[in-house]
Formats: C-alpha cells, structure tokens, sequence
C-alpha cells in the first residue's frame, strides 16, 4: 500500500511541476494549488459548480460574507434594507464581464432568473423573491414578507452572476471560452474534475491583483495532497489529514492554516431507532462527549468544541453559552438511569433485556471523530458499532430508514433561520429524524419579522436551545479545515468558508 501512494504522489508530482509548480521553480506570478476536488462543468446552472469557481476567484454574487460572519457588498456597491420586505442593490459603476460585456441590472436580474431556472438550490433560494430593475445600476428584490437576512441569501455561491448571454446558445458542455463571470480571474483552460487554468482578467472592477496566472490541480486522495505540501511542489493546498498535521507544522517553507469552519459537525440521531426514542437518551449522548478531547484527538488542535449546533458561527458567540458546556458523564448517566437504561454487572447498558446498541456511519473527515466518540460512548455504557463509509451509502440508508446516528456538518452561516428551519422544520430537507417540534415555526417567523435585532437574534437563540433540549443531532466541532500555504504566498486569509479564501486578489507572490 504505501509503494503504491508514493507511485500515485510520484506521478502527481511530476504533473503538477510541469504546470509550472508552487514552492521552489514556480514561475513569476504563477501560483499552483493542488485540492481534493474541482468543478465538474463551468455552466453555473450546475449544482455546487458555483462553489469551486468562487473559490478560484472566477465569480461573485453581489454580496460576499466577511471572516467575521457579516455581509458586505461584493458585485454591488451597495446593497440595503429599504422597507421591511425589500433590498436595494445598486451594483458598482461600469463593471464588466470577462468578456467585457457589460454588468447592468439587466444582465443581473437575467443572471438570476437563469440560476432560479436551472438550478434546484438557486430556486430554493430565490423562490418567493421578486426581482425588477430600477434603473441601469439599481434592482429591488422583494419577498412576500419580512425578510431581515436576504444579504446573506444574495450572497450565496449558488447565485453568482453571469452573463446569460454567453450561455445562451449552448448545445454541449461550456467551456472556457463560454465562462464569462465577473471575478479577478477568468477561464482559461479546463479538463473536468482534473486541470483548472486561469489568468488575471483585465476587466475586473477592482485592482488588479498581482497573480498573473493559477494553475489548479485535484488531487483526490488526503495523503497525496500532504506530500505534496510537504515537497513544496504547490503553493495552496487544501483540505489535508488531521494525520499529516504533525508533520506539516513542523515543515520549513510552508505554514499550515487551520481555521475552523463555519459548520459544525454533528451526530443526527434516528428518533425511530428504538434505542434512540426517548430524548434523555439523546440529551444523555450529547453530555458524554468530552469535546475538548474530541477537538484535541481527532481534530489534531485544528477545531474547537461546539457546546451548541450554532457555536460555529462567528455571528452568535452567545451560542457557546448554549447547549452542552461542559462535559458531564455522571449526568449523562443518571439521565440514561432515569430512562431505563441502567449497568448490568458488566458495565454494559441495556432496559428489558434490549441492549443499548447502535450504529453510527461515519464518512469524508469525520472518520476520527466518529473512533473517538466510539470509545467516549462505550464509557457511558453504550455499544456503538462503528463504520466509515461513501457519502452516497449515508444519503441511501437514510432514504431507507435504516439507521441510527450518522455524522454530518451542515453550515451556520447564512440565513440562520432558514438554516435551522430546514433542520426542524417537517419536511426539512435535513430533518433526517422527521422530528415535529411545534413550537419551530413560530420562532422561525419571530427569527425574521420581529422589529428589532435584539428580538430577532432572541429568536434564533431560541431555536439553537430547542435543538439542545430535543438533541436530534449531537454537536461536536467545527470541521477542520487544514490548507498548508507556501512562504512565498502573502495576504493568504483563513475565512470560515472554504469556499471563500483558497484565492485572493490581495494574493502577493515571493520570489
């Protein structure tokens, strides 16, 4: 096994120097990144190809979300709350595509009607939303009711603008020279799910960046990737094992970038799974998780405890005051006492003869965390059995209705009551538990039409301790997200959405 990775980080080593490389011999203006995964197409109406071209500085949507969970403009010059139901967007002053066509409120409203048309997420998001043109540089977009976080919904990687025009004619897959966005870096060069290249646009709105030219490389498999970190053979690399951290932060020539995410991952647990019935089981679990040692352990330092679903976002430091603040296996126990469960002369747990068992499906990062709450739980009483397995077994199994407690992280950031409505909503897309909780929906509408901030964050705060107390998915961490940067790259910004910071404009080259 480990002759043949070091054949497979071989060959991707001699593929990526002869792009041009990162770290030592790399070109003037050149920066090369090596990810676990690029775009599949460059058609935007593509589902989750928006999050890639963002990512690589191609596109942008008329607001962008700061480091700090705020929103600021990003295509638009200006985008404001002018009544309760209605956002003025007036965009920048003669901005243009790639192309170098222009960028009026026109090509914006046709840009998201296009998104809202092909692309299922896209509609999800803009459906209930009305958008008309003002004038050249101003739209309006309206909903049918209050609507105090559409920034953070116009903001979404999903609704980037593009020049419908250049897409318009398509009768295959679009290529390069049918890319046509807004950002500091345009298409040059594309082999799906392989090669990305790109090169500075001169047409966009903002200073030029110094990069020239970015070469992008997937490379799928974690330990490749930190091989390659560790040979400098790439200037950004992203998403790389908890495993190589020793060894890349004791590396020269690199600093590794460990910024949690803004999402927390958590263990949803199946309310039907006869085990996992009765609430104080699920309260039980989520106080036997010693989180600091989780963090420590199967995060290598890169994360930090979420005591609370809502912990990971930057926006809510109320919320780790929320939910689980300490680690409390006496009073989990007592919990499981009260609900039946109780110590057989073996230590082990069970009520009526059943034992307490089940399964928890692990999969992607999430795999050491799965192992070390796997031996949290066992101290508990409880029997877990343990698997890693492909995203697409996870998403089948709980279209069966077969199982108990699988990992998943869901973003914080964004619109947080909608968020948390798909959560616990019935017919929540991400209601896996089917969970009715009454009491959801009227602070979702408090969450957004309350008069004043203060309510409307009282709200969310609200909801955040309905999932504490009812516990349909145990938080643990933000997930990791471990990018090793060259010496030679400046002005790299660790952003809570990996989607947001792997390229810059204010990206400087060394020598």
């Amino acid at each position: 096994m480990r002759r043949t990775l070091t054949a497979i980080v071989a060959t991707l080593l001699v593929a990526v120097t002869a792009c041009g490389g990162g770290g030592g011999g790399a070109a003037a203006g050149q920066l090369t990144l090596a990810v676990a995964k690029i775009n599949a197409t460059l058609d935007p109406a593509e589902a989750l190809t928006t999050s890639y071209l963002r990512s690589y500085g191609v596109g942008e949507s008329l607001a962008k979300i700061q480091p700090d969970g705020t929103v600021a403009p990003e295509l638009a010059a200006s985008i404001e709350q002018t009544a309760p139901d209605t956002w003025t967007v007036v965009l920048r002053e003669g901005t243009r595509f790639q192309s170098g066509a222009p960028v009026d409120a026109e090509a914006v409203r046709a840009s998201l009607e296009r998104s809202a048309t092909e692309n299922e997420l896209a509609g999800d998001l803009l459906d209930g939303l009305t958008v008309s043109v003002v004038d050249p540089r101003t739209l309006t977009v309206r909903s049918t009711g209050p609507a105090p976080f559409l920034d953070y919904t116009l903001s979404h990687y999903e609704l980037q603008i593009h020049n419908v025009a250049a897409y318009r004619a398509l009768t295959g897959p679009a290529g390069p020279a049918d890319a046509d966005f807004t950002g500091p870096f345009r298409v040059t060069g594309f082999d799906a799910e392989r090669e990305l290249t790109l090169q500075r646009n001169p047409n966009w709105w903002g200073q030029a960046p110094t990069v020239e030219t970015i070469t992008v490389q997937q490379v799928a498999d974690p330990e490749a990737r930190a091989q390659i970190a560790l040979a400098g053979q790439a200037d950004v690399v992203d998403l790389l094992p908890s495993s190589a951290v020793p060894e890349l932060r004791a590396a020269d020539g690199l600093t590794l970038v460990g910024a949690p995410a803004a999402n927390t991952v958590a263990v949803y647990l199946n309310p039907a799974s006869p085990v996992l019935a009765d609430q104080r089981v699920r309260q039980a679990l989520a106080w036997g998780v010693d989180r600091d040692a989780v963090a420590e352990i199967a995060g290598e330092g890169l994360t930090e405890p979420a005591p609370s679903w809502l912990a990971s976002n930057p926006a809510y430091p109320q919320a780790d005051q929320q939910g689980f603040t300490r680690y409390d296996p006496d009073f989990a126990g007592r919990l499981l006492d009260e609900a039946g469960w109780v110590r057989g002369p073996d230590g082990r747990r069970a009520k009526d003869g059943i034992p307490l068992a089940f399964r928890l499906q692990t999969w992607g990062s999430e795999g050491p965390t799965g192992e070390v709450l796997q031996a949290q739980w066992d101290a508990l009483g409880a029997d877990v059995d343990l698997s890693y397995v492909d995203n697409t077994l996870v998403q089948q199994a709980r279209e069966r209705g077969d199982w108990d407690a699988q990992t998943a992280a869901f973003t914080t950031l964004g619109n947080v009551p909608s968020l948390f409505s798909v959560q616990l909503s019935p017919g929540g897309s991400g209601n896996y538990g089917h969970y009715d909780l009454p009491q959801v929906a009227a602070l979702v509408e408090l969450a957004n039409t309350a008069a004043d901030e203060q309510a409307r964050t009282a709200a969310v705060l609200e909801l955040n301790a309905v999932q504490a107390e009812v516990v349909p998915a145990v938080p643990v961490h933000p997930r990791p997200q471990a990018t090793a940067v060259a010496d030679r790259v400046g002005g790299f910004v660790p952003h809570p959405l990996q989607y947001e910071n792997l390229v810059q404009p204010g990206i400087t080259l060394g020598g």
